[in-house]
């Protein structure tokens, strides 16, 4: 039985004033007006995103859910970047609902992330070490670039083509573009970090409505289907390499054979590249590119929505990049693409095969 996206509902990503319960619902409402149902047809909630690191709220879903319309139905939360529900909302509907909402909550501009991180997380090993994720972020380029010999120049002209695929989606967050000497001569966060080689925090909602087969098919003719799911968690902390993220192979291998595809057969990327060095690192790792020269993906049909370094909504990022191949595949753009997310301490990677 396959399961297919039928609604997708997508809000502004930008630095909202507004409650992020009040994004959500924004979101859910354009979702059920895409798929043409009411509230009362959907039968399973999944929500996805954070709690404290992100919107500031503990049990945050007891606002989220009232607002997707949840109210009296059956609702449950993945409290990590939102792609992670994906895997939960399909297992769901393979057998306990025939219709069910996948909506994704961030708000992280006005959430200082690393301060309540530190505060909340483990008090044994995060809290002494004071590890903030621009430095861990800054751990893994740095290795990454003294291993393979990666220049500051071609990390450069990643952020700038990130940047001019942003400029062109309506849907990003940063859509101004920048040149190559503006990147390398912007300050530095945490060597060798500098501030437009990371992506900048901002808020924003996703929302889907998912059903079976047979309802899929009564619901609308332009179905995108979820075909493969892959998901992985690497070693705790530091017991692993830095310069590369086996565990992004390991989700990637996990969806593509439960789809039954091969790399050859994926047309299109969105890829969580929360970094310039990221970028180039999950191509790698996905097998898109050879290692140490994930830079060089001019010829690739990856992130055209901008990406992570043009939109980064704590909780909400995958489901960001989710929307946005779905919509190239519902448009006929492409047939079959790949979606890839990750958290925590660039420690957990998620992916999803979509085809139309």
């Amino acid at each position: 039985m396959r399961i297919g996206i039928v609604g997708i509902g997508i809000t502004d990503f930008k630095i909202h004033k507004e409650p992020f319960y009040n994004v959500a619902f924004e979101a859910a409402k354009r979702a059920l007006e895409d798929a043409g149902i009411e509230r009362g047809e959907v039968e399973s909630f999944i929500l996805g995103g954070y709690d404290n690191l992100g919107v500031g709220r503990t049990i945050s879903n007891m606002y989220t859910a009232p607002a997707a319309g949840a109210y009296l139905r059956h609702e449950i939360r993945v409290s990590d970047d939102a792609l992670f529900a994906l895997p939960l909302a399909y297992m769901r509907l393979r057998g306990l609902s025939d219709v069910a909402m996948f909506l994704a909550f961030g708000q992280s501009s006005e959430t200082p992330v690393e301060l309540v991180e530190l505060q909340s997380l483990d008090p044994f090993f995060h809290r002494p070490l004071n590890l903030s994720l621009p430095a861990f972020f800054a751990m893994q380029s740095l290795a990454y670039r003294e291993r393979y010999g990666v220049t500051d120049d071609r990390l450069a002209e990643v952020v700038v083509r990130m940047r001019e695929r942003g400029a062109e989606n309506p849907l990003a967050f940063l859509r101004e573009k920048v040149t190559a000497e503006e990147v390398l001569s912007s300050e530095m966060v945490s060597s060798p970090l500098r501030k437009l080689e990371i992506s900048e925090w901002c808020d924003g909602c996703a929302a889907f409505i998912l059903a079976t087969e047979d309802v899929a098919k009564r619901i609308t003719d332009n179905i995108v289907w979820v075909e493969g799911l892959g998901w992985s968690v690497e070693n705790y902390y530091f017991d692993r390499e830095l310069h590369r993220l086996p565990f992004v192979t390991r989700s990637a291998e996990m969806a593509l054979r439960m789809a039954g595809k091969e790399l050859k057969d994926v047309e299109a990327l969105e890829v969580c590249d929360l970094t310039a060095d990221y970028h180039c690192m999950i191509l790698e790792a996905l097998g898109f590119a050879e290692y140490g020269r994930g830079w060089d993906s001019e010829n690739l049909d990856v992130n055209r929505s901008g990406g992570a370094l043009c939109t980064n909504a704590y909780g909400s990022t995958g489901a960001f990049l989710l929307a946005n191949l779905a919509l190239r595949i519902r448009k006929g753009e492409v047939d079959c693409g790949l979606v890839q997310s990750m958290s925590g301490y660039a420690q957990k990677s998620c992916v999803t095969i979509l085809e139309g």
